[in-house]
């Protein structure tokens, strides 16, 4: 986290050039798949509240 605040990125975004090397570059790879799954599991859980509401 600390190269993370240090970039002003967040984890999932940082490169090498922000030194995100090795170990910590696989780190990054594994946070963003887990943003990307969270992010896409509160979409359907929206999605589903709204169809259920008939908010669509």
């Amino acid at each position: 986290m600390p190269l993370a605040h240090d970039a002003h990125k967040p984890m999932f975004d940082l490169k090498p050039a922000d030194g995100a090397i090795g170990s910590t570059q696989q780190y990054v790879g594994t946070c963003r798949s887990d943003f990307k799954k969270l992010s896409e599991d509160i979409l359907a859980r929206l999605n589903t509240a709204a169809d259920l509401h008939g908010d669509r």
